[in-house]
């Protein structure tokens, strides 16, 4: 039997980013749930965003194994320190931070920086959405207009507070893991992304850009029920 999957989106996108994967679970027996963060919105932080991920696993009733994309690893990072509510996590093109570290300070090491950051438009309630182009350029890269279209359609904003914000627990200490490495990813480069895939205790490599969930969504609903059927 199959444990549960709890997947959480990154920076300006939102449950709806997991669609296709939730699908593709669904044909491989694996139950999985998308939530949407608090920092959609201008009070977002990263502290609430963990918390959102704690609450949202407690409702599962059992041990999950917990996904997250970009930003979110170091959400996922955060909410599953000393969290036994967590079986397993998965990081898929994610940022996998040290301790004190944020995201932030990944991409600022990045070997081979990404251009994502162009791409962001601020606005005065201290969220920022993404320009059209550069989200194209820099996260769905890959995919054809076809593809992309609706995805561009549904950005959102996301409160910039969050990425300069550390981590104070690490949860990929505790659990086991799987590093979902993008090899054609222009946000977090496959170098950066590589030196993440060395703390965890698997790794798959997809050739993809920074959004498999629209482009590979089988291949990464492959990595990820292999972690739920364990």
């Amino acid at each position: 039997m199959s444990k549960p999957v709890l997947l959480v989106h990154g920076a300006f996108t939102g449950a709806w980013a997991w669609t296709d994967v939730i699908e593709k679970l669904g044909e491989r027996g694996v139950s999985a749930t998308a939530i949407d963060l608090p920092s959609r919105g201008p009070e977002g932080t990263l502290a609430g965003d963990a918390q959102a991920v704690r609450d949202a696993l407690k409702d599962l009733g059992q041990p999950a194994v917990l996904v997250g994309h970009s930003y979110a690893g170091a959400v996922i990072t955060e909410a599953s320190a000393d969290n036994s509510d967590v079986a397993h996590l998965v990081y898929v093109c994610a940022a996998l931070p040290q301790a004190g570290e944020s995201v932030a300070a990944l991409m600022e090491r990045d070997p081979d920086p990404g251009q994502l950051g162009t791409a962001m438009r601020p606005a005065e309630d201290g969220t920022a959405t993404l320009d059209r182009a550069g989200a194209k350029d820099y996260v769905f890269n890959d995919a054809t207009d076809e593809q992309a279209a609706p995805a561009l359609d549904a950005l959102g904003s996301h409160a910039l507070v969050t990425l300069g914000e550390a981590v104070t627990g690490l949860g990929w200490t505790q659990h086991p893991s799987t590093y979902v490495l993008c090899t054609l990813d222009k946000s977090f480069s496959p170098a950066l992304q590589r030196e993440f895939a060395g703390h965890t205790t698997s790794v798959v490599e997809i050739d993809a850009g920074h959004g498999p969930m629209l482009t590979r969504p089988a291949e990464l609903a492959d990595a990820i029920a292999t972690a739920a059927t364990s």
